[in-house]
């Protein structure tokens, strides 16, 4: 049942997808990043795992501070940050230190990670689980339209104008969610002054951990989030170091995969109103599986990367869609606490994608790992969806 006001749905929109677009903005720059600082690849893809790191722990801090301070308060709080440490990435070119680049890449997922955590809060305490599946699935719509749409951008920024553009756009980001969110209606909540208490935190976060419906979903939605951030590790080095795309190609060819995400988002709202929501992640795992076998084939007989890459993201995309957003709502159905809840599920989220995005330095940049990594993945989160569902 519905207790609080509508939420304005583009407010939404830019704040679930604030982290994501400033994890991939500057992905097409990542091979001049490292040439511009005489870094290998493997330590360039440091920017992608360590923003993962930041992004992982702002679950976390997010949950005491909205119920400490308020909901609109824990969103400003992160959006300042965002803004600070993008203007932070941009001076590491200026000051040509690699280490502040890292560092501010860190606090810019602090601080954009604020999206995401309160997204999630805002939706699950404002609307029924049915009706939080469905304004989650548009909202998936986001992912499928501005990360794609940011990698076009920071493609043809850092082609035009150089790398450092790409987290001048990243500020601006944050500065227009930012007057957005001063116009959110109030959310009426009771604020909890024992909140940022160390032993009420260890107390709370022991509560969640416990709740093994939570843990799995969280789970689920890593194993699909991985999938997000492997190609954003992988994909420009692959694309453009083997497979000769340029930046601006690169970044107009990621456009695609995000017509797999608006087609699942659509979809799993559409079927959200007829069939259960285990059997919809049961088939968007089933469509994962197969958009990794075809990337398998693709790559096996050398096709080009529009077809061995991208094409086969549509339809792991339209995958994703049908598992994160069914898989968010049932695991916050088991929960009361909706701002802990939701906090420990995106920690659990965002920390899985943490740890495969790390192990991924330790192999060898060939075309054929992305689509073992993404079949591996998908068999993993077999058993997550056994234990999400189970009563």
């Amino acid at each position: 049942m519905k207790t609080q006001p509508d939420l304005p749905f583009f407010t939404l929109i830019m704040m679930i997808s604030f982290a994501s677009v400033n994890a991939v903005l500057f992905t097409p720059a990542l091979p001049e990043i490292a040439h511009f600082f005489a870094v290998s690849e493997e330590i360039a893809q440091y920017t992608i795992s360590l923003f993962l790191v930041g992004y992982a722990l702002g679950q976390l801090l997010y949950g005491p501070l909205a119920n400490r301070y308020g909901r609109k308060e824990a969103l400003y709080f992160g959006i300042v940050l965002q803004i600070i440490a993008s203007l932070g990435c941009m001076l590491s070119g200026y000051f040509h230190s690699y280490p502040m680049l890292v560092i501010n890449r860190v606090l810019l997922a602090l601080g954009s990670g604020v999206g995401l955590k309160m997204t999630f809060t805002l939706v699950n305490e404002c609307y029924e689980p049915k009706i939080a599946s469905q304004k989650i699935s548009y909202l998936l719509l986001a992912f499928a339209i501005t990360p794609g749409l940011a990698v076009a951008l920071g493609g043809y920024l850092n082609t035009q104008f150089g790398w450092m553009s790409c987290f001048m756009a990243g500020s601006f980001y944050g500065a227009i969610l930012f007057l957005f969110v001063l116009k959110l209606p109030k959310i009426e909540t009771q604020l909890d002054l024992q909140a940022l208490k160390w032993s009420h935190l260890t107390k709370t976060y022991i509560q969640q951990f416990q709740n093994k419906q939570l843990i799995a979903g969280g789970l689920l939605m890593g194993g699909a989030t991985c999938f997000v951030y492997v190609f954003a590790a992988i994909a420009p080095f692959i694309a453009m170091n083997i497979m000769n795309m340029s930046s601006e190609q690169y970044g107009i060819a990621n456009i695609l995969p995000s017509i797999g995400l608006i087609i699942g988002s659509l979809g799993s709202a559409y079927c959200a109103k007829k069939y259960p929501l285990a059997f919809l992640i049961k088939a968007g795992l089933l469509v994962c599986a197969v958009g990794a076998g075809l990337m398998t084939l693709a790559l096996w007989f050398s096709l080009p990367a529009l077809f061995s890459l991208f094409l086969p993201m549509v339809f792991i995309y339209i995958g994703l869609s049908f598992v994160m957003s069914n898989a968010s709502s049932v695991a916050m159905s088991f929960v009361s606490d909706k701002a802990h809840g939701s906090a420990v599920m995106n920690f659990i989220n965002m920390g899985a994608a943490t740890v495969v995005v790390l192990a991924l330095g330790s192999f060898a940049m060939q075309p054929i790992l992305l689509p073992m990594v993404y079949l591996v993945l998908c068999l993993a989160m077999v058993p997550m969806y056994c234990w999400l569902i189970k009563k």
